[in-house]
């Protein structure tokens, strides 16, 4: 069955090329489908985020806007395969700019869901004597706080196999 544009509602998945994101972005287009709702899938450039360029020679205009459709391109086609062609019609992605959880929580306005992937599942081992590592990042810890609709995490430990959805029967 594929996702319906007409559905109730929409299903939104914060998205980075990551696999944790890429595992959050296979699971939201499963319950996108099961609920008959589109996905809403959001990629926030940090604005404040720098990229690595010499001091000496910063990038030109032209050579960041390159980059960045680039990494657009790039990233639209880790999203089509994790989608998959059933549900590609359904999904629409945006590109957008600022600081990714206050993008994420607007985007989260009349969402049914808001997922994120995380690579930080509890288990951790701490990273300093005494001090357990967070099991969340930043982004996931705010959107969890401040988004105005239920929020899943979907954790993704790398060197493991990915859990595939269960079809609705």
């Amino acid at each position: 069955m594929a996702m319906q544009e007409s559905g109730g509602g929409r299903v939104l998945v914060g998205a980075d090329n990551s696999p944790a994101a890429m595992a959050a972005v296979r699971w939201a287009a499963a319950e996108a489908r099961l609920r008959s709702m589109r996905l809403h899938v959001v990629h926030v450039e940090d604005q404040y985020a720098v990229e690595p360029a010499a001091c000496y020679a910063p990038p030109s205009s032209g050579q960041r806007s390159a980059n960045r459709t680039a990494r657009q391109a790039g990233l639209t086609a880790l999203i089509r395969d994790a989608v998959g062609p059933d549900g590609w019609a359904a999904v629409q992605l945006e590109f957008a700019e600022g600081l990714p959880v206050r993008v994420l929580v607007d985007r989260a306005v009349g969402a049914t869901m808001l997922i994120l992937g995380s690579t930080r599942p509890s288990g951790m081992p701490s990273t300093l004597v005494g001090k357990p590592r967070a099991p969340l990042g930043p982004v996931a810890r705010d959107c969890l706080r401040a988004a105005p609709c239920p929020v899943v995490i979907v954790a993704h430990r790398s060197g493991q196999p990915e859990a595939e959805p269960v079809p609705a029967g």
